[in-house]
């Protein structure tokens, strides 16, 4: 190559070149990979303009993990795919740049027998469900907890092909958002329960906490971590559903005035259904960067 035309093809490249503002297959700019998954409660009314039953998220089942031996629900939430060539001269290629969590606590309730006098409110039979999001980063119910992991997996495939398989719910591994699983009745998590990889970073192979809120505008800049392609990149969550019989309540207290507005928004919603409130939803996310047109001189 002329060196007239390797100043032309550098130029294209150099910002606020020739080719500034435009996207290539080269320089896909920031990109997040969200969770999303099926949401029964979307599944009669659906949840977009397509009609589809999915929704941001995964469900994470209603069964206490002590009632099946104790078994953590291992969840993939978010995933993407990275080859050989998504790299740059300068290392300024594909970058892990930001993470998100969520998680939430529900309270499933069966709706009154009789109907209302008013013909008004829920059918008889169905289910009324409140919510309330996790925001002190640091709770857990008395009988569950939730961990999370960004791992490094290798390109190597596995067999996911089970006649269990259904949306959301995948045999081992994925490709996206789903409940991995090695059985299903009774649940026993895929690879003794641990996220197939190796941790991307020191601090983000176990995370124990909300570290990462959900509600920020500012997740692409938490983080700058090279992505040593080829590779996948997955933010699993290793959940142990709580038993609600375990939760507690103002009677279980020292005394009976202890005032409820003390507790954290967390504990009055378990303390207000105590005989209902489990983890419901949980979702996450990843922020990438990739500037792979970037390797000026």
């Amino acid at each position: 190559m002329n060196s007239r035309t390797d100043n032309v093809i550098r130029l294209q490249k150099h910002p606020g070149g020739v080719a500034a503002g435009l996207r290539s297959v080269l320089a896909n700019g920031r990109y997040e990979i969200v969770t999303g998954g099926p949401n029964p409660e979307f599944g009669f009314i659906g949840s977009d303009a397509y009609d589809t039953n999915a929704y941001t998220g995964l469900v994470v089942p209603s069964t206490p993990s002590a009632a099946i031996g104790g078994a953590r629900y291992l969840m993939l939430l978010a995933r993407a795919s990275f080859n050989s060539g998504e790299q740059s001269s300068d290392n300024l290629g594909a970058r892990l740049v930001g993470i998100r969590q969520y998680a939430e606590l529900v309270a499933r309730i069966p709706a009154r027998t009789a109907p209302m006098a008013t013909g008004s409110g829920p059918p008889e039979g169905s289910t009324v469900t409140f919510r309330k999001e996790i925001t002190s980063p640091l709770w857990h119910p008395l009988d569950g907890d939730i961990s999370w992991h960004v791992m490094v997996i290798n390109k190597v495939q596995r067999d996911t092909r089970n006649p269990g398989n259904a949306d959301g719910i995948n045999f081992q591994d994925a490709l996206s958002s789903a409940l991995l699983y090695q059985s299903l009745a009774p649940y026993v998590p895929p690879n003794g329960g641990r996220p197939w990889g190796m941790p991307i970073g020191a601090s983000l192979g176990n995370i124990h906490e909300l570290r990462y809120p959900w509600r920020t505008d500012w997740s692409e800049l938490a983080l700058d971590i090279p992505v040593p392609v080829p590779c996948d990149v997955a933010l699993f969550a290793s959940v142990r559903q709580n038993d609600p019989t375990t939760n507690p309540s103002l009677a279980d207290s020292f005394s009976y005035s202890q005032p409820f507005a003390a507790l954290c928004p967390e504990d009055q919603f378990v303390v207000a259904y105590s005989a209902f409130a489990q983890y419901g939803t949980i979702a996450g996310a990843l922020v990438f960067e990739e500037n792979l047109g970037r390797d000026v001189p």
